[in-house]
């Protein structure tokens, strides 16, 4: 036996035995769920059960500090006493754990906003059919001890405030909770997600789950459109009701976040809107244009198209392309054409829809293949 195995031996077997004194489980019983590949930690080092008991005294909120319990199975001050069942109870507390731990950590300074009671209901969601129940007492618990803030609100209910992202908690809220309506882009998917819907199927059928996952350091990446763009709520003008709307729609993860002016176009093809809307997407377009010269004029998306062989007029073979692109308005095309036969060296693009040939042009100094728009509105003074 190796070092690291009988060490690792030697506190499973602690653990156990101090599992076993707290909730009145055989030794033999708690070192089996000690055992658990469920129970290993498959977001983070494996969860101790000396520190889960340890929690339930020393917390600055929660720790009884050697007098009455302050935590019990429905929540805080909560007199219904702790129900262990002996076969499955660490275990869960480990499962809930690693719920936690999928979610980003928020600022020691940051003040709590998701409810525990809620937030137990997205873990059983998460963890069924390997947890079905996960009280509200046990979710409070799991949180103190693995170091989140935790907040005691307004009310002097059994639900405390649990320091996790509000907006990725909705977002796995409304991902498996049943009859919730799913969101339609990604943006605030906890960074374990994936990863620990995997390995929590992997680790219910038998398999030790070993390599770990380490959180990733949050990146901001560079939107300026993006950042522009919801600097513009609130303005009492149409670009301004745009920018609410499309800030009420990325909040809710109702649609994508627009990078770039590209994007917006490709959310409101992917979305239901009016005419009028699409009049303040081109709006707003020229307007950022106009703010940043040095923005990239917008590509819209390929539909069609591709090229084919062409036997030549007499100078030798060669090929012919055409292909099409949605016009920004989504009711027509832009046609892109290449003649690459000896004798026929052409190379067009055309706008072949009439409300985007009024309100839209080529970007000048581009060569064919790289065409880009931009609103004629741009050159226009604000």
């Amino acid at each position: 036996m190796t070092s690291d195995n009988h060490t690792r031996n030697r506190e499973l077997q602690q653990d156990a035995r101090a599992w076993s004194a707290f909730t009145g489980t055989k030794y033999t019983t708690a070192l089996r769920q000690m055992g658990s590949p469920l129970a290993q930690g498959l977001l983070g080092e494996r969860v101790s059960a000396r520190h889960l008991i340890a929690a339930l005294d020393n917390h600055d909120l929660i720790g009884a500090r050697g007098g009455n319990p302050r935590l019990g199975e429905n929540g805080f001050s909560s007199a219904v006493p702790w129900r262990f069942n002996s076969e499955t109870d660490f275990i869960e507390l480990a499962l809930i754990t690693d719920v936690l731990r999928m979610f980003t950590p928020i600022p020691d300074s940051a003040t709590p906003e998701v409810g525990s009671y809620s937030l137990k209901h997205t873990a059983e969601w998460f963890l069924s059919p390997h947890c079905s129940y996960v009280s509200n007492g046990r979710m409070i618990w799991a949180a103190a001890a693995l170091g989140l803030p935790v907040a005691h609100p307004d009310d002097s209910g059994p639900n405390l405030l649990i320091g996790v992202p509000e907006r990725e908690h909705d977002y796995v809220h409304r991902m498996v909770g049943p009859g919730q309506t799913q969101p339609n882009a990604d943006h605030y998917r906890p960074a374990g997600y994936t990863y620990l819907q995997t390995v929590l199927a992997r680790a219910a059928a038998g398999e030790h789950i070993t390599g770990g996952w380490v959180q990733p350091v949050p990146v901001a990446a560079s939107a300026p459109f993006h950042a522009w763009l919801i600097l513009q709520a609130g303005r009492d003008d149409v670009i301004g009701d745009l920018a609410s709307d499309y800030s009420a729609g990325v909040r809710d993860s109702d649609h994508r976040i627009a990078r770039t002016p590209d994007d917006l176009l490709t959310i409101f093809h992917e979305v239901p809107h009016s005419p009028e809307a699409y009049d303040a997407v081109v709006s707003t377009i020229a307007e950022w244009m106009r703010t940043m010269p040095s923005a990239a004029p917008v590509r819209t998306e390929r539909i069609g198209g591709g090229a084919h062989n062409h036997g030549g007029w007499g100078a030798g073979a060669g090929t012919v392309e055409r292909y099409e692109y949605l016009c920004p308005c989504g009711d027509g095309e832009i046609i892109e054409e290449h003649d690459n036969v000896p004798g026929f060296q052409e190379h067009d693009v055309r706008i072949d829809c009439a409300k985007c040939s009024a309100e839209w042009r080529f970007a000048g100094g581009r060569p064919v293949r790289d065409w880009r728009l931009e609103p004629v509105a741009v050159s226009a003074t604000i």
